[in-house]
Formats: C-alpha cells, sequence, structure tokens
C-alpha cells in the first residue's frame, strides 16, 4: 500500500516540475505577497515592530487565486484526458490515489512558504529580533490552512473536465469562505438581532476567521479542528465523487 501511495505522490509531484507550473507557483508566491507586504500594505513599518502579522494576514486571500491555479488540473485534467477511468482499473484505492495527490500539491505549497523565510529575514535585518515561537505557530496555521484549500479545490476539480471552470469555481467558493468572516464583522453590513444565528454561522465557516489566531501566533484547538475536519469533509466528497464517476 505505503509503495503504491508513494509512487502516485512521486508521479504527482514530478509532473508540477517536469511543467513550468511548480516554478511559476514559487516565483510568484515569493514575490507577489512579499510586494504587497513591503510597499502596499506598510508591512513592518504599519506596527513599527519586527512582526509577520500583517504578512500572515493576506495569506488567506493570496491562497484563493494561487492554490486553485495549482491545483485545477488535479483532476479536471484526469476526466478531460480520460485517464482518471484507467486509475479505477488499478489494484490501489481510491483512498491512496488523493492522498498522493494531496501530499504532492502540499508538498509544493510548503516549499513555497518555505522560500518565503527570505521576507521574515528582511524583517530581522530592518527591525531586530522579533518572536520565534509567533513566527512557527504563523507557519503552521498557513500549513494548516493550505491543507483546507487544497482539500477544497480537489472536491471541485474532480466535478469538471474543462480546467477554467474549475479554477473559477474554486476560487470563488474559496474567496466566500473566506470574507464570510469579514461580512459580519464589517460596519457596513448590518444584521438584525433575529439572524444573530446566521450571523455567528458565518463568522465560524470563515477560513480567514479561524486563521485570524494563526496570524497572531495563538494556538487554538478550535482552529486546528475547524481545518482539520474541512479537509477530511472534502476528501470525503472527493472519494464519493470519483466512487460515482467509477459505477457510472
Amino acid at each position: 500500500m505505503f509503495n503504491k501511495f508513494l509512487s502516485i505522490y512521486k508521479k504527482e509531484l514530478g509532473s508540477y516540475f517536469n511543467s513550468l507550473i511548480a516554478y511559476v507557483f514559487l516565483v510568484l508566491f515569493l514575490v507577489i505577497p512579499g510586494f504587497f507586504f513591503f510597499f502596499f500594505l506598510g508591512g513592518i513599518f504599519k506596527e513599527d515592530m519586527a512582526s509577520m502579522r500583517v504578512y500572515f494576514m493576506i495569506l488567506p486571500y493570496v491562497f484563493i487565486i494561487f492554490i486553485p491555479g495549482l491545483t485545477m488540473g488535479s483532476w479536471s485534467k484526469e476526466n478531460n484526458d480520460g485517464t482518471v477511468e484507467l486509475l479505477f482499473t488499478l489494484p490501489i484505492s481510491e483512498w491512496v490515489v488523493i492522498m498522493g495527490k494531496f501530499l504532492a500539491a502540499l508538498t509544493l505549497v510548503c516549499i513555497a512558504l518555505g522560500l518565503t523565510i527570505v521576507t521574515p529575514i528582511l524583517v530581522h535585518i530592518f527591525m531586530g529580533n522579533f518572536d520565534i515561537g509567533q513566527l512557527i505557530t504563523q507557519y503552521f496555521g498557513a500549513i494548516l490552512m493550505a491543507c483546507t484549500y487544497i482539500a477544497i479545490t480537489f472536491f471541485i476539480s474532480s466535478l469538471f473536465k474543462e480546467l477554467i471552470i474549475s479554477f473559477l469555481l474554486s476560487s470563488v467558493v474559496l474567496f466566500l469562505l473566506a470574507i464570510s468572516g469579514y461580512i459580519t464583522n464589517a460596519s457596513v453590513f448590518s444584521f438584525p438581532d433575529w439572524m444573530g444565528f446566521f450571523k455567528i454561522f458565518l463568522n465560524e465557516i470563515s477560513l480567514s476567521t479561524h486563521f485570524a489566531n494563526f496570524s497572531k501566533g495563538v494556538i487554538h484547538s478550535k482552529d486546528i479542528i475547524y481545518y482539520l475536519g474541512l479537509a477530511l469533509l472534502f476528501f470525503y466528497f472527493n472519494l464519493k465523487s470519483l466512487e460515482s464517476r467509477k459505477w457510472r
């Protein structure tokens, strides 16, 4: 079983690096968030202290474009090429295939996050020492959040053959989940008292709300449970989507 998983993992990771996808993803992920952090959002100078909080606060929104762009072909391309049917003929569990693909995508995201270590190094140079424990928590939260984003986009990719539809729908779903918490806290939106439960619901399902504590360097068990639970839920949806195609 492990050898089969490793084979899928290597194949998927290799497919990223055998094309321009991985290199474009890594370069853009390193440059664009850093540019916004230092030149557009004020970055370290906004808080006048050695902190990466502003940088990590924008990650939920950066992931909305980057992760669907990376994973839109995870299943859509298989569906379009007809190779997904070939996978079903192999003596291998669908879970193994999903996990192999998932960990390949997560590995690339982790590499991208690892390259961003350049940013805290620059923060250290300009602003002095900062809390290493807080930085570790921020990266840990970013990886958890990436797991959820990848799981959601994988499921949506399994539903379509067209890459652009997979990308656009994934981005829209992630955008709505990310801003739902902002809507409940924004002064421009007013909820009547009888919609209090709906307001709480929007806040609790928000991808960005649950990342807010991590961006501050705080770990709450409910945030970990949220990300892992949502990722597992969409893994299950992904599995059922593939099983329905298999039976058809």
